[in-house]
């Protein structure tokens, strides 16, 4: 696993250098496809017009993944029922797809859509994302202490010094978004947030 994440890095840092060393850096900030571009000069109009093709077989790739995967989300919460409607969410066609939580995960998609820009979603996601991924790095911590004796099948190389590099650069990024882009930030936040009531309140009518 370890060698796996290194060549992917070794990959990620080869091909920043390479657009690099064949564009400038403000010509890069504002370029919608950069790849193609840089392998244009480097192999010709064929090269540039390979790598947009290979780009966009990646991006349905990963539109596939999301869709497939997006909609476990809601159903698996509703399967111990952490959400309401839960039965509804549960609702699986004769394929055993989660329709329902599918239809749901559209409708938000096509209301982002309508109310933002790409630009505007993706800034969103990235910084909804870290706040995350903050709190995921912390957990390790928080489990190593109070559960030392469980079972861990994957161990974090240079404990302690890697999640705290981790936690620090998830801070940097979500305090210079809300510093840099603070609205965006806020609205991010608040469409976070927003679970917390609908948890509780679908918590406190069960119990009821």
């Amino acid at each position: 696993m370890v060698l796996g994440l290194t060549f992917i890095m070794v990959i990620y840092v080869l091909v920043n250098w390479i657009f690099l060393k064949n564009m400038p850096i403000n010509a890069i900030a504002g370029n919608t496809n950069t790849a193609a571009e840089v392998a244009g000069k480097l192999f010709g109009e064929f090269g540039g017009k390979l790598v947009t093709i290979g780009i966009l077989v990646s991006v349905f790739g990963t539109v596939n993944g999301y869709t497939m995967t997006g909609a476990r989300i809601p159903y698996a919460l509703a399967s111990k029922n952490l959400l309401p409607f839960s039965k509804q969410f549960k609702k699986l066609n004769k394929a055993a797809a989660p329709y329902v939580a599918s239809l749901f995960i559209l409708t938000i998609a096509i209301i982002m859509i309508l109310l933002g820009s790409f630009d505007l979603l993706t800034d969103m996601l990235v910084f909804v994302m870290w706040i995350f991924n903050c709190l995921l790095f912390i957990a390790l911590f928080v489990l190593r202490k109070k559960e030392p004796e469980l079972e861990r099948p994957y161990r974090v190389l240079w404990y302690p010094v890697v999640p705290i590099i981790a936690i620090i650069g998830a801070l940097f990024i979500v305090i210079t978004t809300v510093i840099n882009e603070t609205e965006l930030a806020m609205v991010g936040l608040a469409i976070t947030l927003a679970g917390i009531p609908v948890y509780y309140l679908h918590q406190y009518l069960i119990k009821k």
